[in-house]
């Protein structure tokens, strides 16, 4: 039992009762935590500012039984921006339901709040097409747990060549042993795939892609959520909706 300081970006927030909220936090050094803000929906409330969706900012924390209890917050990045454009906020909701849903709780995942703050950094900033920060976000998350394969034939390994990829099972193949309702994926699209697993940091946010280009990869990333993490979110068919 004690105080504790926290830094992170809030991912999730809930109310509870008249004034009181609850928040998940991605916190540096120790993932993904559940914080109770007593008082924060009030208007006054000193806790109002740091405890929004997509804030970023350092509490210092009470941990009794295995709760934590805000005691102070201080607001350090509000990403505002991102909920006065349409896109932008319906893309870093997704985000959001994302890394709540992939990060399990108390496990350190500081590559990804380092993602997550840049891609709202670049989406913010208009640098990139919202959706496309999306996507880079879910193929660099994919390669942090280890489950996005590189881009070669399942059955052989070739890499040269045409390159097809099955949606049912979100598998690459070659020419050769591609299977029936397996689509060819793009140049610009093996191109980004490969851009984007081939750098680090802010790095992997400079590219663009054309409208084609982007439908492919985003119907292969979702095939790819879907199967080989098991994630189907609300949000994602929401707003595709």
């Amino acid at each position: 039992m004690g105080t504790e300081k926290l830094s992170g970006i809030v991912i999730r927030e809930q109310a509870k009762g008249e004034s009181n909220k609850q928040i998940v936090l991605l916190a540096k050094g120790v993932g993904r935590v559940v914080l109770s803000a007593r008082g924060a929906r009030k208007t006054n409330s000193r806790l109002l500012a740091a405890t929004q969706l997509f804030c970023y900012a350092d509490f210092v924390v009470y941990e009794g039984n295995g709760f934590y209890s805000i005691n102070q917050a201080e607001l350090q990045k509000s990403f505002y921006d991102l909920r006065t454009d349409v896109e932008r906020f319906s893309e870093a909701v997704y985000l959001t339901e994302l890394v709540d849903r992939s990060c399990p709780a108390g496990m350190e995942q500081d590559e990804v709040l380092v993602l997550l703050y840049r891609a709202f950094s670049v989406m913010e900033k208009g640098i990139l097409p919202p959706k496309l920060v999306s996507r880079i976000f879910e193929l660099k998350l994919l390669q942090l747990n280890g489950l996005f394969a590189p881009e070669e034939c399942q059955v052989c390994a070739k890499t040269e060549g045409n390159l097809y990829f099955d949606p049912r099972t979100a598998v690459f193949y070659c020419a050769a042993h591609r299977t029936e309702g397996s689509i060819l994926v793009y140049d610009a699209v093996r191109q980004a795939l490969q851009y984007v697993l081939e750098r680090e940091g802010g790095a992997v946010f400079g590219f663009h892609l054309s409208e084609e280009a982007m439908e492919q990869l985003t119907m292969l990333l979702k095939s790819y959520m879907e199967i080989h993490m098991g994630l189907r979110l609300k949000s994602r068919d929401f707003f595709e909706q």
